[in-house]
Formats: C-alpha cells, structure tokens, sequence
C-alpha cells in the first residue's frame, strides 16, 4: 500500500473526504507512522483494537464512510465471512469459462469412408468394430501426424466390397502412391476419452475447425460485453440484487445450454453465460473491496485468483466422470443453482446504500458489521452524520433529472455520452499520458492473451487434458500470492518485467523441445502460466498507481475492455496456429510476453509514492 509523507498527509486526506471510494480508487492510508497504529499515532492502539467509543469529528475523517466502517470494524469476522460467500461466485465462474477444454475436445477421428466400415455402422446397416485393416488401406498415413483426418483414398470401395472383396488383405495394400485422395463431408470420432463433445456432435473439424475456437471465443465475447454494462447496472440497482440475478440467471442458462439442438444455439448461450459470470465476477469484487479496510484490499484482490484457480482445479474431476458433454453442462448448471443461496447469505454493500442516500439501511448493516466484529458504535446520530456526507454524483444527477430540473433525458444521454469520450481522449491526449496508456493497454492485452491462451494449448503439445486443467488451476493460488512480497520489496516495474520476461523465455524454449517430449513442455506451459497469472493480477495494482484520480477508473475499464479483446482473439490463434506447428502459439505468446515486459520498463516505479490526482500532476512528473 502507498505511505504519504508527513507534509503530505494533510492535502491528500482532504481530497479523499470529498471523493466517493470506488472500486478502482485505491484509498491512501493516514498512518504516516507504523500501518497498525491508530489514526492518532498511538503504537499502543492497533487499528482493529482501538477503542470503539472514541469518535473524533475532525476535518480528516468527517462525512468519510471508511471512518464508519473503521469504527464498525473493517477487517474482523464480518469482512472475512463476506469475502468467502461474494468469492465462491469465482470458483463456478471458472468452470464455466474453462470448461470448454472438454466439452469443445477435439478426438482422434478420420474420414468415415463411402461404401466401406470404417468405424461405426456401415451402409449395409451391420453392427461391426472397427476394422483397423480398412481403415489402413483407406486412410492416408504420415508419420508425424498419424492418420489423416480430412482425407481418405479417392477408391471405389462400393465396387469392391461387391466383386466379393472382404478385406484389404487380398487387394493391393497399402493402395498405390499414385491414388488421389477426396475430402471427408463425414467423420468417424474415436470414443475412448469423451463420449461425446461439441466436436463429434457437429463436426467441428477440418475445414470447419474454427468453428470449434468459436466455442470458446463466444464465451470471452460475453465477459467483454459483460464487463461493460455489469457494472453500470449494480451501481444503479446494488450489488447483492444484481449478484442474485446473475447467479439465479446462470443456473438456469447453464441447464438449458445442456439441451440446445443446434451449435448457434449453444454459442449463443454461452455467450450469455460469459455476460453473466461477468456480473458476478465484477460485482463480487466490487462488493468485497467497498468492505474491507484499505491495507486489506491488495490481499484480498489477489486472493481473487485463488478462488478461481479453485474453479479450474475442480473441473477435470467432473469431465473425468462426466464423458459426455451434455450431461457435463447440465451437471455444471445444476451446481450453479448454489450461487442462489446469495439472497439469503450476501448482504448489499453499506458504501453503496450510503451513496444512494439510503442512510438508515446502510446503518443498519453497519450495526450487523459491528455485532458480528465485537465493536460497539458511536450513537445513531454520530454514524448517520458519517456516511450522509456520501454523495453519488450520479444518483443526483439521475434524481435531478427525473425532477425536470436537469432538462431531457435526451440531453442528459448525450452529456453522459459527451462525458465518456472527453474522459477517453484525456487517456491519450497529453504525451505522457499517452505513453503510459498505450504501453499499459498492450501489457494487458499480452497478458490476458497468453493467460488463457497457456491453459487451452495442452492439444498442441499432446497434454492430457484432465492433467493440463488441474495443473493449471494449481499454479493460481500461489502464483498470485507469492509475488505481493517482491511486489512492495522491489518495486512494481522490476517485478512486472521479471514475470513477463520469465513467462517469455519458457514459452521460447518450447520451440527448441520435440513435441514427443510431452513431459518437458508440460512442465514449461505451466511455468509460464505460474509467472503471467501473477501479472495477470498485478497489473490491477500497477494501472490505479499509474493514472490520475478523474480519469483512474476509465483508464482500468479500458484497459480490461482491450485484454478481453486478446481473449477472443486466444482461441484462434492456439487452434488454428497450433494446426500448423505445435509451437507456434507458444512461440508467439513468449515474444509479445518479452516485449512486454522490455516495454514495462519504460513505465515508471510507483511504489511508495502519492497516487498522482490530475493529469497535470502525470505530465509534471513523468519519472
């Protein structure tokens, strides 16, 4: 967390009294002496000790909501309850988005060859095996890649099979190098991992290939859409009531995506899935951050991702005993109808009811965070004075508006309109802005693209699929944790550049590596994903301490908008790319991460320094 110097400390408290928190605006300690001391400096009165019945109405902490949710308690039993019950919305979140890997997995399969059993029924309608020496006469063979999957020998087998030929055996075998081949329109789909997947059901192969990286595009399309509007719709109707509409809206999605009859069908569930994972995934953080202290929210943000990594280490248990991608998706959407359990576990967040000047509501969640704290509050008018002073400058205006007094909705769609694009261009306008924001939203697309890009590439390298999902939600937890320490130590750019460079080089390595070596890549995948899943979660950190106070939030929803742009993007390049050579994604991914981390130098250190409140203050201080 950032410490003010002395001189400091006065300016800055005055400018956070007149600011709402948000979810992006990190909240600057009044501890410029040791962080558990009290407000007052005293080391003997740790912060969570001090004496709840001593209420100070100074300059620095009146009309402040953190004031009252310090004297509430802001880090006991209330705040860790919540964070565990919002965060559980993680774990099936994760499911979903990762779940892709098996309900999309690709078989071994090839041509299901006219007028032959190849595999399956024939056209005479006669139960059979698999006949391997058929299918070795009819199928093309290269070393490397095995059978072909989208040709078959262009022979008249219909012919054969009726001048009496009952096997290959006594024809020619294997047929004459000069024989053409023809395309499949259909495919035999081997059946010892899934039973059934996306792939085998529609077809989703050779030329119809990208269609299966859809799947999973479809799904980072709805978390692009749902970043965007999610939000807006909490802080118009809170966060726990939209939290129980998403949770109760994906439930049911998620069973009905286990009975579509078409592949759009499907996609287009998923892509409402995705928007409301969104939801949840926003609002929940949101919610946690509005209620926690500020030194507490750096952990509690990285602790985020060890949910998730939850989620994905619990998915390959469920493929692995549900073969079959119908009823995996049905399953999935079943346990999600806990996420229900919202309305009666998650309580609405007491910043936001004080921002919409529903002040008796919000004290009375104050009074539940006391009594389960063990704290005792000021007297009813002393706390209401607290948080009344907590404006939302939107709720006003909307509440204006609807009064006539700020003229047409109209005019007020395009102020806000107006607004936006004036916030956007600030980003870029001014040289140094522009500089840090241009790198900043390369860094996260680089990291969001190579993020999930490294958990859906274990079909390029030959990777069990149960095996590569597992690993990959195990290296969350700790890779997120770990570098919080190095992160304050060091300082943000030499740690974000380490990560990415780190990433880079195994990813590089993996071209060098034969593709026989599925141990040896397996092992450099998920090194790769240990160090950009902590630069995935990092760079939250670093963006906030880059931008100036008016434009910090846009500044982090853009860059969050361009990373789920890399996301689409992922799906396509490790299915079609990896086609064409094992490494190529991976090699890919290793140089946008190294140059993204020779870029992070060019950024300038934040650690330990003032959160900078203007665009002036950026451009004057540049270093």
């Amino acid at each position: 967390m950032l410490v003010l110097r002395k001189e400091e400390e006065e300016e800055v408290m005055k400018e956070v009294e007149d600011r709402v928190p948000t979810l992006y605006t990190v909240q600057v300690r009044q501890t410029p002496r040791d962080p558990l001391t009290s407000p007052s400096g005293d080391s003997s009165a740790p912060l969570d000790q001090e004496d709840p019945n001593r209420f100070k109405a100074s300059k620095d902490t009146d009309g402040c909501f953190d004031e009252a949710l310090r004297l509430a308690g802001n880090w006991g039993f209330w705040q860790k309850k919540v964070f565990v019950i919002a965060h559980m919305s993680q774990v099936f979140c994760a499911i979903h988005a990762v779940s892709a890997a098996f309900l999309s997995f690709t078989p071994e399969h090839w041509c299901r060859v006219p007028g032959l059993n190849v595999g399956g029924e024939d056209e005479r309608g006669d139960q059979a095996k698999e006949d391997d020496e058929w299918r070795n006469y009819s199928i093309p063979w290269d070393d490397t890649d095995g059978f072909a999957r989208c040709h078959y020998y262009d022979v008249n087998y219909t012919s054969l099979l009726g001048g009496g030929v009952e096997e290959p055996a006594s024809m020619w075998l294997p047929p004459p190098a000069n024989t053409t081949t023809a395309a499949c329109d259909s495919w035999v789909f081997d059946q010892s991992v899934f039973q059934s997947t996306l792939v085998s059901e529609f077809s989703l192969v050779c030329d119809r290939r990208w269609m299966m990286a859809t799947v999973q595009a479809s799904y980072m399309s709805g978390l692009l859409v749902g970043s965007l509007v999610m939000g807006q719709l909490s802080d118009r109707f809170g966060r726990r009531t939209m939290c129980v509409v998403c949770a109760a809206a994906v439930a049911v999605v998620g069973i009905s995506a286990a009975f579509v009859e078409t592949y759009v069908q499907f996609l287009a569930l998923r892509f409402i899935i995705a928007l409301l994972c969104a939801g949840l995934m926003v609002i929940s953080f949101v919610l946690v951050m509005e209620v926690v202290k500020p030194e507490a929210r750096t952990m509690t943000g990285m602790a985020y991702a060890g949910f998730f990594g939850m989620g994905i280490t619990l998915l390959p248990g469920l493929a692995y005993l549900i073969r079959s991608w119908r009823k995996l998706e049905f399953t999935i959407g079943i346990l999600s109808t806990l996420l229900i359990s919202y309305y009666w576990l998650l309580p609405e967040s007491p910043r936001w009811l004080a921002s919409q000047r529903r002040h008796q509501e919000a004290l009375k969640i104050l009074k539940e965070i006391a009594r389960t704290n063990g704290r005792t509050l000021p007297p009813d008018a002393e706390v209401l004075k607290l948080i009344s002073r907590v404006h939302d400058t939107k709720a006003e205006e909307a509440n204006a508006g609807s009064s006539g007094q700020e003229g047409s909705r109209l005019s007020r769609v395009l102020r806000v309109i107006t607004s936006t694009v004036n916030d956007q261009v600030t980003l870029v306008r001014t040289p140094v802005m522009r500089r840090r924001c241009l790198i900043s939203f390369f860094l996260w697309f680089v990291a969001a693209s190579v993020y999930y890009g490294l958990i859906f590439s274990g079909a390029n390298i030959k990777a069990d699929p149960f095996l590569m999902i597992f690993s990959s939600g195990v290296v969350e937890l700790p890779s997120a944790i770990l570098f919080v320490f190095p992160l304050d130590k060091y300082g943000r750019r030499p740690t974000m550049t380490g990560l990415f460079v780190a990433c880079g080089t195994c990813l590089l390595v993996i071209l060098a590596v034969p593709r026989d070596l599925i141990y040896v890549n397996f092992f450099l995948v998920n090194l790769g994903k240990f160090f950009t899943t902590a630069v995935f979660q990092l760079q939250y950190l670093f963006m906030v301490e880059l931008m100036p106070t008016k434009v910090r939030n846009v500044a982090v929803g853009t860059c969050s908008m361009i990373a789920r742009i890399g996301c689409v993007i992922t799906p396509y390049v490790v299915t079609l790319l990896g086609d064409v050579h094992y490494a190529l994604p991976s090699t890919l991914f290793g140089i946008l991460s190294v140059t993204a981390g020779l870029l992070t130098l060019l950024l300038p250190e934040t650690n330990h320094t003032l959160l900078p409140a203007t665009v002036e203050e950026v451009e004057d201080k540049p270093k």
